[in-house]
């Protein structure tokens, strides 16, 4: 019996507009089954995640996964990823930080604080693709997710 493939619920958090709307038009080409949720804050995602604010009538459903920019105004990445991987309800939810950043100091940070993963973004419309189909044929294919 076939098993029909599980569908990847993606939430990701970068505050640039550009970048929201290549991984809006990149996701929209990728053939894995996925929803990609976008928030442009670090304070967005926690309330978002947490059913709080302006997300209080949310059902409590986390993500699959969680794609984070690290450079962003207010909370940014790593202050998120430190806040939900304090938070026993968050903690589970698997972040790839995914930044311009190859900073040795923010791949180093980002690990110490919990992320699964650690990618900068591709310049270009077709290595953004190649590497988030990469993304999700991992975690739809390789890794079980809780």
């Amino acid at each position: 019996m076939d098993i029909p493939p599980r569908t990847l619920n993606i939430l990701l958090v970068d505050d640039s507009e550009d970048d929201v709307m290549l991984a809006e038009a990149v996701f929209s080409r990728l053939a894995f089954p996925h929803t990609l949720k976008t928030l442009t804050s670090g304070a967005a995602a926690l309330d978002y995640l947490r059913c709080a604010g302006d997300h209080s009538g949310r059902k409590p459903e986390p993500p699959d996964l969680l794609l984070l920019d690290i450079n962003m105004p207010g909370m940014d990445g790593i202050s998120l990823l430190r806040a939900l991987k304090a938070d026993p309800k968050l903690r589970k939810i698997p972040v790839i930080m995914l930044t311009t950043s190859s900073s040795a100091a923010d791949i180093r940070r980002s690990y110490e604080h919990g992320a699964a993963s650690f990618l900068t973004k591709p310049t270009n419309f077709e290595g953004f693709k190649e590497m988030m189909h990469r993304v999700g044929s991992y975690w739809t294919s390789v890794s079980a997710l809780p």
